[in-house]
Parts: structure tokens; C-alpha cells; sequence
């Protein structure tokens, strides 16, 4: 798929981009990052995810070198010169360069890195037939370690859990806390239905506040549709009547199902179903 990459303000195609390796963010993963998409040339809750770039700049102590203008404009001059209907945008804040060391202070300037991917549309069959996830032997990071509600680029907790479920075949990989309580998938929201009563684990589990579910938050209240944010285990997650992972990207997807055991009837369920819809016109997808 054709990509392009802004470096700092200079568009360049993904063969001649790069950064020092003195950058801090490839150094120790001392970044943070957003990912969203364009629909038919649209860029999909911006405000939402720059929000939630300060957020995690905040909780790091990171200073922001730009200002939200200058990050709108750097987008919008890659997405035109991309020139396509639906593009994967993935915007990467470093800390900077400097010299080698762990002290925060080394860093110079922020990098702005900007990649922005034509896209295709998401498999078909996701919707339709449901995917299968694995409960990860990996826990979630401790919210008193490394917060997960920061978006940084220190992803190897998610990578390994990740790598076991490709090991056994699945689609991606639930992560449970030190109290094995579900948290998340590696780089969705995790949600189920019981009793037609919508759930989704609260923050304080130790999860990162997704956009998506956000959204689908208010759209199931404004609805007047049962929903929860609460604690729940592994036993009550597989026997939910219907599980599902929600992201920017990937909007609401079927968890059909875990572990090798079906969710339900191990076929996409009617609540999930409805959501997606609900979704898709509320935010005129």
C-alpha cells in the first residue's frame, strides 16, 4: 500500500525516512503515539486523539515542543499529498535526541513522526464469523509501574503477548491484571454481554481509555441500552453470552472464541451486531 512519512515537516516516501538512533524514542521507548484513520478523506475524532497525545505527554512529563496547529497542519499536508479516500494514521512523539542516558533532560527537541498508510477495508469475515483470542499468560502492566492509560511507544508488554498468540494460531490476546481481572487485548478494548447487560472494565483495572470505547459508552447509554464498566474474570469472560474488542481501527469486532471455547453459540452475537451499527450511523462511517 502506497505510504508516505512527515519527519519534522519534511514529506518523505518510507525507504528514505528516519530518525537518529540517538532518539530517545527508539533508544528506550520514551515516546508516545496516537493511531486513527481517514474515512472518505475525513480524519476520524482527531481533537479525541490529540487529546489523549497531551494526556499521555502530561502523565510523562514530556514537554510538547509543538503546538496542536502546527500537528493538525503536518497531518493534513501528508494526507494531501497521499491524495486517497481511507488512510491508517499513526502520529509518533518522541522526546528527542541527546545523549545516551536515562535522564529525561538529555533529550533535545521533540521528533514529530508522521505515517500515514493507504488503507483497505478490514476483513469481511471478522464481522461475520467472529475471531478467536487466547487469555495471555503475560499480565497487563501494574497501573503503579507503567500506566497503561499512557499511549507510549514501551509496547513490549503487548508484543509478547501478542507473540503467544500468534504461537497458538489466534487472532490477538487478552491480558488479565495482577489480580486476574480482564484488563485489555494488546491493543484493543475488551467488552462482553451477560444477561443483555453490556460490559467493559473500568479504567482502574489497568487499561488504556480507548476512543472507540468512549464512544460506544454513550452511544449504548444515549440508547438507553443496559451497560457497566466493572470488574470481571476469566471464567465470567468465557461465559458471556457475547464478547467483543473495539479500536480506532478496527471498530467492534466478534469475539466467537477463547481459548478454543465458543463464546454463546460461538457465532457473532445480536448486541454486538446492533453496536456495530449503532456505531457505524453514529459516527456516519
Amino acid at each position: 500500500m502506497e505510504t508516505l512519512i512527515n519527519i519534522n515537516g519534511t514529506i518523505t516516501t518510507k525507504e528514505k525516512a528516519s530518525v537518529s538512533v540517538f532518539d530517545r524514542g527508539f533508544l528506550y521507548g520514551d515516546s508516545i503515539y496516537e493511531v486513527t484513520q481517514t474515512f472518505n478523506r475525513s480524519i476520524f475524532m482527531l481533537e479525541e486523539h490529540l487529546d489523549r497525545l497531551w494526556y499521555s505527554a502530561g502523565k510523562m512529563d514530556m514537554p510538547i515542543d509543538f503546538t496542536r496547529e502546527e500537528i493538525i497542519t503536518e497531518i493534513t499536508r501528508v494526507l494531501t499529498q497521499l491524495d486517497k479516500e481511507n488512510v491508517y494514521i499513526r502520529l509518533i512523539l518522541t522526546r528527542g535526541e541527546g545523549e545516551i542516558g536515562l535522564d529525561p533532560n538529555l533529550a533535545t527537541k521533540n521528533n514529530l513522526v508522521i505515517i500515514a498508510i493507504e488503507k483497505e477495508e478490514n476483513p469481511t469475515w471478522w464481522y461475520e464469523s467472529g475471531v478467536s483470542m487466547i487469555v495471555a499468560h503475560i499480565h497487563r502492566n501494574p497501573i503503579d509501574a507503567l500506566d497503561p492509560n499512557i499511549k507510549s511507544g514501551n509496547y513490549l508488554n503487548n508484543v509478547m503477548a501478542m507473540s503467544e498468540a500468534k504461537k497458538l494460531g489466534a487472532f490477538d490476546a487478552i491480558m488479565l491484571n495482577v489480580d486476574e481481572q480482564v484488563t485489555e487485548a494488546t491493543t484493543s478494548n475488551i467488552w462482553i454481554v451477560k444477561d443483555g447487560c453490556i460490559i467493559t472494565p473500568p479504567i482502574k483495572a489497568g487499561l488504556l481509555g480507548g476512543i472507540t470505547r468512549r464512544s460506544l459508552i454513550k452511544i449504548a447509554k444515549k440508547n438507553e441500552l443496559l451497560i457497566r464498566e466493572e470488574n470481571f474474570n476469566v471464567d465470567e469472560l468465557k461465559s458471556a453470552d457475547e464478547c467483543f474488542l473495539t479500536s480506532t481501527t478496527k471498530l467492534i469486532v466478534p469475539i466467537t472464541t477463547i481459548d478454543n471455547s465458543p463464546i454463546g453459540d460461538g457465532k457473532p452475537g445480536p448486541m454486538t451486531s446492533l453496536l456495530l451499527k449503532l456505531y457505524k450511523e453514529t459516527n456516519k462511517i
